[in-house]
């Protein structure tokens, strides 16, 4: 018999899908958002949101850069064609 199943809590049902979904269904599509953004979006903890997104930046194309003191915002770079 394997290990006991983890007890699926609120937290959980964030995926790195649901945060990317974030990103994509805003009007615009370049504005960077911080965690606390994403995290009102999601309905989750400011913490599971910042957990996902640096997930997401080692994994995929998500950005961040440092803005002021202790701020940071995400973004999903827009290619320019030129």
């Amino acid at each position: 018999m394997g290990p006991p199943m983890a007890d699926p809590g609120r937290e959980t049902e964030f995926t790195q899908a649901s945060v990317i979904e974030v990103f994509e269904t805003r009007e615009d599509y370049a504005e960077p958002l911080t965690a606390t953004e994403i995290a009102e979006r999601l309905g989750c903890s400011r913490r599971t949101a910042l957990n996902k997104l640096h997930d997401l930046e080692d994994e995929t194309d998500v950005t961040s850069k440092k803005v002021g003191g202790r701020s940071r915002v995400w973004w999903i770079p827009v290619p320019i064609d030129r």
